[in-house]
């Protein structure tokens, strides 16, 4: 197992939910089997924790519904990021904390409102419609986008989502991971293309958003080359940090 793109993964998967901690500190977690070399937060060590079990627990089902909930019943370490119920598909009818809303702006002023009631059914027509598709990268990333859009769980969704995709294309051996862009810039606009994904109200407007969003994700052969580069220890040089986007938690 190459840790280095391991660690490019889970950073990319923390990313979703404000993950602070370097690829060469969570590299080093990875190699020490320690979470002493991330940062010293809850939220770091737990998201970490979550990624490692969400990919056991794809690795153990497949990617089926069962799998899909297994990856988010696998969050547990991550408290404030993570679902009261771990694995639960949502039903706001029986249960108010199921009954959730997206905020798609800073300034709060339009939420995206998702179903109601999700059911295993849901889960089955995104699995469904991947395994009679081609199964490319692009066939993953509507999984990804769909799974997202649904909400079916009360926290976690995007980071079960991430999983999910790459456990349709099964990279477990190649390790060439489905990661978002690795340019923070394109990230901010693939996430701001995500939420107008989120408020398409046709399939028309949704293949419109969707296809911005894979303009801005590195193909395979770019993410081969990236997931694996050597890491470069970030405190070789010291920097004045200037913060110009700040983290909010984001389901």
């Amino acid at each position: 197992m190459d840790n280095t793109a391991l660690a490019r993964f889970i950073t990319s998967f923390g990313s979703l939910n404000g993950y602070g901690s370097s690829v060469a500190q969570t590299k080093k977690a990875l190699d020490d089997r320690n979470t002493k070399p991330l940062e010293q937060s809850e939220k770091d060590i737990g998201i970490f924790k979550d990624a490692l079990a969400g990919i056991t627990a794809i690795k153990k089902n497949g990617f089926s519904v069962d799998g899909i909930i297994a990856i988010n019943k696998a969050f547990v370490f991550a408290e404030d990021e993570d679902p009261e119920i771990p694995g639960h598909l949502r039903n706001s009818l029986y249960n108010t904390d199921d009954n959730i809303s997206i905020i798609v702006d800073k300034s709060s002023s339009f939420a995206y409102f998702p179903p109601e009631v999700v059911t295993r059914r849901d889960l089955e027509m995104i699995v469904n419609d991947f395994n009679n598709s081609k199964r490319t990268e692009r066939d993953a990333w509507q999984v990804f986008a769909r799974l997202s859009k649904l909400q079916p769980f009360q926290d976690g969704n995007k980071r079960t989502a991430l999983i999910a995709a790459n456990g349709a294309m099964n990279v477990w051996n190649s390790e060439n991971y489905l990661v978002l862009p690795f340019n923070d810039l394109d990230r901010v606009e693939y996430m701001v293309n995500l939420m107008r994904y989120y408020q398409a109200e046709t399939p028309e407007e949704e293949d419109k958003f969707f296809g911005r969003m894979m303009r801005l994700l590195p193909s395979s052969k770019e993410r081969a080359i990236q997931l694996h580069n050597p890491v470069v220890d970030p405190l070789a040089k010291t920097h004045k940090v200037k913060t110009t986007f700040k983290t909010s938690r984001e389901r």
